[in-house]
């Protein structure tokens, strides 16, 4: 599954300031859910089930996009709720 997300702000992606961000939820493993839930945890985030909390939902995004989470959690709000969306949708589907 893959979806394109078009941002209102630029992101720096690989050196490079892009507003079409590739979100493909087959490259990601349950390796990759793991180290996600624990960095998110690190975090602060104390969500009973990671799957609906929005930290984890940005570790996700940031990990496809290939970002720090940071970059994704300083987006305008827009933004974010359009790249953690289709994250959610995926996680809980």
């Amino acid at each position: 599954m893959k979806t394109t997300v078009t941002l209102t702000k630029a992101l720096k992606v690989k050196g490079k300031d892009t507003t079409s961000i590739s979100l493909d939820f087959d490259k990601i493993t349950g390796n990759d859910l793991l180290k996600a839930e624990k960095e998110a945890r690190a975090m602060g985030d104390q969500s009973p089930s990671v799957f609906l909390s929005m930290t984890f939902q940005a570790v996700i995004a940031a990990k496809l996009i290939g970002v720090p989470p940071d970059d994704i959690l300083a987006l305008p709000a827009q933004d974010f709720r359009n790249i953690v969306f289709p994250v959610a949708n995926f996680l809980l589907t």
